[in-house]
C-alpha cells in the first residue's frame, strides 16, 4: 500500500511536488501550470487545462491576450 509523499513547507509557504507525480500528471516542464483548490480537509492539485471563456470547450482553442475561445465561440462572436 502506497504511503503518499510527506515534504515540509518551506519559509514562504512552498512545497516541492515529487517528481513521480508531476510526471504521472505530465507537469515536468518548467513553467507548466497546475490548478489548486481546498475543500477544508485537504490541498487537491490538478493539472491547469486551457478551455474556452465562454463553453469551456478544450479542443480548437485559439489565445486572444491570455484567454482562450474555441472555434465555435469565436464564430458566433463574428456572427453578431
Amino acid at each position: 500500500m502506497f504511503a503518499g509523499f510527506i515534504r515540509e513547507i518551506d519559509s514562504v509557504g512552498r512545497i516541492v511536488i515529487p517528481m513521480q507525480i508531476r510526471k504521472e500528471l505530465g507537469i515536468v516542464e518548467q513553467g507548466s501550470a497546475v490548478e489548486l483548490f481546498s475543500d477544508g480537509k485537504q490541498i487537491i492539485v490538478k493539472k491547469a487545462v486551457s478551455n474556452c471563456i465562454f463553453c469551456k470547450a478544450e479542443s480548437e482553442l485559439h489565445e486572444f491576450e491570455g484567454k482562450f475561445i474555441c472555434t465555435s465561440c469565436l464564430e458566433k462572436l463574428k456572427a453578431e
